[in-house]
C-alpha cells in the first residue's frame, strides 16, 4: 500500500507591499527572532490573530546572581544525590538529614536573595 500524499498548504496567491521605517522594520525583525519565525510568517500570524509567542531573553551581568545560580546547582545535585540513594531502599542517616537541612536553609536564603537582585534589576526599590 502506498503512502498517502502529504496535504499541501493553499498557495499564496495575494502580495502586499509594506513600507516602514528603519525603526519599525527593526522592531519587526527582532520580534520574529525572538518568536523564531521568519519575519513574513511572523506578520501573517500577526494578521491572523493567532499571536505568536515572543520570548526576550534577559541577560543579567551581575557576579552575585551567577554566583547564586552556581550554587544552586551545586545544592540540587547534593539533593538528587540523596534523592536517589533513599530512592533505592538506603537508610536515612542523622548526617544525611543535616545535610538536607542546611541544604534547604540555603535554598531559601538564596531565594530571597534572588529576588532582591532581580527587584534591582527591574527597577523595584
Amino acid at each position: 500500500m502506498a503512502r498517502p500524499k502529504k496535504k499541501l498548504p493553499p498557495s499564496k496567491d495575494y502580495q502586499i507591499t509594506l513600507r516602514m521605517t528603519k525603526e519599525m522594520y527593526d522592531v519587526l525583525t527582532e520580534d520574529a527572532k525572538a518568536a523564531r519565525l521568519p519575519r513574513t510568517e511572523y506578520v501573517r500570524q500577526l494578521i491572523s490573530n493567532r499571536h505568536p509567542v515572543v520570548k526576550k531573553e534577559i541577560v543579567y551581568n551581575s557576579e552575585e546572581l551567577l554566583k547564586i545560580f552556581r550554587n544552586l546547582g551545586n545544592i540540587s545535585g547534593n539533593l538528587n544525590q540523596i534523592a536517589r540513594y533513599l530512592n533505592q531502599g538506603g537508610k536515612m542517616t542523622n548526617e544525611m538529614w543535616k545535610t538536607v537541612s542546611d541544604s534547604i536553609a540555603q535554598l531559601l536564603h538564596m531565594r530571597d536573595e534572588l529576588k532582591r537582585l532581580a527587584g534591582e534589576y527591574r527597577g523595584d526599590s
